[in-house]
């Protein structure tokens, strides 16, 4: 065999094993991020007042306006903006392709559904009030999303959607 034969060969293997190592690091990377995302996730409202928040939220009656819900959470106004908030972030990553979808389904599509069927009147006020429509765009989108995923898929707790489960 003649040398720049040799060498061509030698050559189109270096490259392609390049190639190879590049794709595999790729994916590497995107798993990492994947899995950080998921981190962030179940990390990012882990505190004493977005669960305060919720129970907040949880306790408005369904139908009121936004005056009505004001006056019925008081200074609790704040832990439901931080509830609104954390749904609009998630919204975002979630569009991005940053956050699977299947993982909030996981994760809250039980708080997210009820925070929107809640607060969309509150939402709605808000917007007409400050003359803003993107005000908590994400968060009506996301929930808009779940419930889309629920008609196809009505949600079946995990208790009984994976008890065969074996690890």
């Amino acid at each position: 065999m003649e040398l720049p034969l040799l060498l061509d060969i030698v050559s189109t293997a270096a490259v392609t094993a390049a190639i190879v190592f590049g794709l595999f690091q790729l994916r590497q990377y995107q798993l990492a991020r994947k899995r950080d995302s998921a981190l962030i996730l179940l990390n990012s409202h882990q505190s004493s007042d977005f669960f305060r928040g919720i129970l907040t939220i949880l306790s408005i009656p369904d139908g009121l306006t936004k005056k009505e819900i004001e006056e019925t959470v008081g200074d609790g106004i704040e832990l439901v903006y931080l509830v609104m908030a954390t749904w609009e972030s998630i919204g975002i990553l979630v569009f991005r392709n940053e956050i699977p979808m299947d993982m909030v389904d996981d994760v809250h599509s039980g708080p997210l559904a009820l925070s929107w069927q809640k607060l969309e009147p509150y939402v709605s006020g808000l917007r007409q009030e400050l003359q803003r429509e993107t005000m908590f765009e994400w968060f009506q989108w996301l929930a808009e999303r779940m419930r889309e995923r629920e008609k196809d898929r009505p949600p079946v707790p995990a208790h009984i959607a994976h008890a065969e489960w074996d690890g």
